[in-house]
């Protein structure tokens, strides 16, 4: 066991009273993610507590920020009594007592420690209760991530490092790409099958989550352009419903991922655009990405100033997902270089910001770790400054690696998008680097190729805009 010095170290447990609302106890807890607030009686005796998840819960069956505490409140928390803290015998029963709630989804990772007349004189963690208990198998729940299009190319990246980051992990996707993105994950991650443009699927799928992040949108200039209406129902309706179901929820963690697309066309390409530039989409998708912005973001100056929802505007993602795509630039090129021996190249002069999808992933996480008063309300443009290149630049990148292949250039251009991005922001915040750069994406990218594994690299599922058209949208 511990010695009396470790057993004194109570982190604080804050106390409020039977009738204080919700809304205060939500205050109370801010951001501290597995907190609990005590609730007391007018003698200071410890007459229940609530944790934030308790308070979401009430809230979805129908009680509102003004309910007083008394009605929302666990009567009958786990506590241990400070004496008790050197006895193993009361440890490990108040861990099985731990365990038995766990099963019924309520999550503390504190538990309220009391005097003989149960009045509360602060908390313990439960790691710390587990180093007094050598050989107890109780593993505490972890934070879960909603991951709203997890299936996706992205999606099915950022589930595998949420995993690898100790995240627990639920995915809503309607899989219009097939679930083979995510196979061998199913013990892994809860994976619910929907769509997110229905309300009752997005209020159940939120239901003991801590953070939420939207991916399900029809991505890119062509497959919006196809399905205007879809585009406007899955891009901009749900994105901002589910955005407003979390910040009554106290959801505090909500991260979208926007586009470089909202610049549109640069003035003057010569010059780096930060997140304060102006915006000037030129596309239905990227005009549709910037309302949402502005819808999010003010949520963000609601009262409720402990909602924290976070836009990454990302650069022209490549390199190789589980939910493979070739229908972006990088990819696209290397797909050519390797089956056809050619790549054709129309205007080569527009700049573009680029981003291994990888490096999203982490960006992502990054925010969802970063204090919350570092990612309020903000944009960060995702990439690095030294990653933007023009079209010629590209293909001269992809040449390298296939030294074979012949060269087209086009005097025409099928896109006016000309921007460079400068990604300062997002480094110096969260010290943010990249890991993977154009030239390595490309080799990844002729790896996977070679190997044979992709199958038939024209099937629909490897491009948004032939998905699209399969499913006749619109």
């Amino acid at each position: 066991m511990t010695n009396k010095t470790e057993s004194d170290r109570l982190a604080p447990l804050p106390a409020l009273h039977l009738n204080d609302p919700i809304s205060t106890a939500m205050e109370s807890l801010g951001d501290r993610y597995g907190a609990i607030v005590s609730i007391v009686d007018d003698n200071g005796r410890l007459s229940g507590i609530v944790s934030a998840g308790d308070l979401r819960r009430a809230i979805l069956h129908g009680q509102v920020r003004a309910t007083p505490l008394s009605d929302v409140m666990n009567s009958e928390p786990v506590t241990i009594v400070r004496a008790e803290l050197e006895s193993e015998e009361s440890v490990n029963r108040a861990l099985a007592s731990l365990k038995a709630l766990y099963a019924t989804e309520q999550m503390h990772v504190v538990v309220p420690v009391v005097d003989g007349e149960r009045r509360p004189l602060g908390a313990i963690d439960v790691q710390s209760l587990l180093m007094r208990a050598p050989g107890n198998d109780f593993l505490p729940h972890r934070r879960t991530a909603l991951v709203v299009g997890g299936a996706g190319y992205i999606g099915s990246v950022l589930v595998r490092k949420l995993l690898a980051d100790g995240w627990a992990v639920r995915v809503l996707d309607l899989f219009l790409y097939g679930r083979q993105s995510l196979a061998g994950l199913e013990d892994q991650v809860d994976i619910v099958t929907g769509d997110a443009k229905n309300i009752d699927t997005l209020v159940d799928a939120v239901e003991g989550v801590d953070a939420v992040v939207y991916l399900a949108e029809l991505v890119g200039d062509p497959a919006v352009a196809e399905a205007p209406q879809t585009a406007l129902k899955t891009n901009y309706l749900a994105v901002t419903a589910l955005a407003q179901l979390c910040e009554y929820l106290n959801i505090n963690r909500f991260v979208y991922t926007s586009s470089c697309s909202v610049y549109g066309a640069s003035a003057n390409p010569d010059e780096f655009l930060t997140e304060l530039s102006p915006t000037a989409p030129v596309s239905l998708y990227g005009k549709i990405k910037l309302m949402v912005e502005e819808a999010v973001l003010s949520m963000a100056r609601r009262p409720n100033q402990l909602f924290a929802p976070t836009i990454l505007r990302l650069g022209t993602v490549y390199g190789c997902s589980p939910r493979a795509r070739f229908d972006l630039v990088v990819n696209t090129l290397t797909k050519h270089a390797a089956t056809r021996g050619a790549i054709d190249l129309f205007g080569g002069e527009q700049w573009r910001p680029h981003v291994h999808v990888g490096d999203v992933a982490r960006a992502i996480v990054s925010v969802l770790d970063a204090p919350l008063d570092s990612v309020r309300a903000e944009i960060f443009n995702v990439g690095d400054s030294e990653q933007n290149y023009t079209i010629n630049a590209i293909g001269d990148l992809v040449a390298e690696a296939f030294p074979e292949m012949t060269v087209n250039r086009m005097n025409s251009s099928v896109d006016p998008r000309n921007y460079r991005v400068d990604c300062a922001k997002l480094r110096d915040a969260l010290d943010y680097e990249i890991e993977t750069n154009v030239a390595a994406g490309v080799q990844e990218l002729k790896a996977a190729l070679e190997s044979g594994d992709l199958g038939d690299l024209d099937q629909p599922s490897y491009s948004n805009l032939l998905t699209v058209r399969d499913l006749a949208f619109d």
